[in-house]
């Protein structure tokens, strides 16, 4: 969730990193720059200013408020993402 995270990911695994973001950058990029699949996201990528990417924060540790505030943020983002997934892995598309 947090570019924390896709870091951590990153350590272990340094060769995913076009493959790698975080919810809210693959929210974005899949809503403003409209790729067909994973290497037209990972080709976007510099088109979003990292400055301007928050991270949905780890509600690890917190109230049930701040649990439901970061709920709504991924329920929010996450159907997004989704439907580029089934549609960029559609037959037919490269």
């Amino acid at each position: 969730m947090t570019t924390r995270h896709r870091d951590a990911v990153l350590e272990l695994a340094p060769r995913q990193l076009r493959r790698t973001f975080t919810l809210t950058e693959a929210s974005l990029l899949i809503a403003n720059c409209e790729p067909q699949n994973l290497a037209d996201l990972a080709a976007v990528r510099s088109q979003l200013p990292a400055r301007n990417v928050a991270d949905i924060a780890d509600p690890i540790g917190q109230d049930a408020a701040f649990f439901a505030e970061v709920g709504a943020l991924i329920a929010e983002q996450l159907p997004t993402v989704i439907e580029f997934c089934h549609r960029s892995s559609a037959p037919g598309v490269n």
